[in-house]
């Protein structure tokens, strides 16, 4: 019995340290892939300035899906996150104007309080009430969209636009500068989801609140600074695509939903690898590889607001499956 077993155990030793050819044959088909579309767009796909445009593109997207991967780990469904960079955007731009002084820290510490103090109210909202988040945080948004819209109808009555950045402070949306704040970015996320408490415990709420509460986990204040975590994610992106994009124009009737569809469907396709990669490293590999996807279609002459916006619905439905497969219970 003994030799049996032994045997059992080195053909299941030989078995996992043989070469599993479907990963490599992946790879090859992708790389495959991504050289056919290189010569459809006349070679335009795989230069050093196309990727960093695609990357650069991907920063913003990139800070959204860490503060969703906070909600979603506290169990919550929130989608006021466009919502709150759009207000978190002009006030980051009139605080740098004013703190010139000061150069770029008025600009983030403003940007990124808004977000905390939106996520603050959100989260308060959702323990006092009882309300499902997700309906919660759709009233939210339209409260959000309406204070910015108020703003710019305020500045535009005063013969002014929307706040905006000075050129000579848009440093941050600017290589190198973009490409730092995307590692700074990605160091806080894996930092404080994967070794601090505020991460861990959310994550524990998340999974089973009342398990949570019996192994002495505070459920309440948990739930608080995971909310606080996503705020600040959400601030740090109103600083990044207020820097990118010179100023971010106000948006009404649910239309900022539009713009976390693609952070959302790359921390569903994180959530998906997450048995292979750590979720904060799969978020920025995740927004890279979309923003590619819609890099391609611009490159195809495929325009925005057709087909592209028609995609990101499929990939977001997609990776929602796959990241859902083995979850029980209502999604909330």
């Amino acid at each position: 019995m003994e030799g049996l077993s032994m045997n059992n155990t080195l053909t299941r030793a030989r078995n996992e340290s043989r070469i599993k050819p479907l990963p490599i044959i992946i790879v090859i088909a992708a790389l495959a892939l991504l050289v056919v579309l290189n010569v459809v767009v006349d070679g335009k796909f795989l230069t050093f300035q196309n990727f960093t445009i695609i990357l650069s593109a991907a920063t913003v997207p990139a800070f959204v899906a860490w503060g969703f991967s906070y909600l979603f780990a506290c169990g919550i469904t929130d989608l006021s996150a466009g919502a709150i960079i759009v207000l978190a955007a002009p006030w980051a731009a009139a605080s740098a104007i004013v703190g010139n002084a000061l150069g770029y820290v008025p600009m983030f510490i403003a940007a990124v309080l808004v977000g905390v103090l939106c996520l603050a109210v959100n989260m308060t909202l959702f323990q006092v009430t009882k309300i499902p988040p997700w309906i919660a945080g759709l009233g939210m948004t339209m409260v959000y969209e309406t204070i910015a819209g108020y703003y710019s109808q305020v500045r535009v009555s005063q013969g002014l636009r929307v706040e905006g950045l000075a050129d000579e402070m848009r440093g941050l949306g600017r290589s190198p500068a973009i490409y730092i704040m995307l590692v700074i970015g990605f160091i806080i996320a894996y930092v404080t989801y994967n070794k601090t408490s505020i991460g861990l415990n959310a994550r524990a709420v998340g999974g089973n609140a009342d398990v949570a509460q019996m192994m002495g986990i505070n459920t309440r204040r948990a739930l608080m600074l995971g909310g606080l975590m996503a705020g600040f994610f959400f601030g740090f992106a109103g600083v990044m695509k207020e820097s990118y994009a010179g100023y971010v124009v106000a948006q009404t009737g649910l239309s900022s939903l539009s713009t976390v569809f693609q952070p959302l469907a790359a921390v569903l396709l994180a959530q998906a690898l997450q048995k292979h990669i750590n979720i904060a490293i799969g978020i920025p590999i995740s927004t890279f590889l979309i923003a590619m996807i819609f890099n391609i279609l611009t490159l195809m002459g495929v325009p925005s607001g057709t087909f592209q916006e028609f995609l990101l619905g499929v990939i977001v439905v997609v990776f929602g499956i796959t990241a859902q497969r083995n979850v029980k219970g209502v999604v909330k």
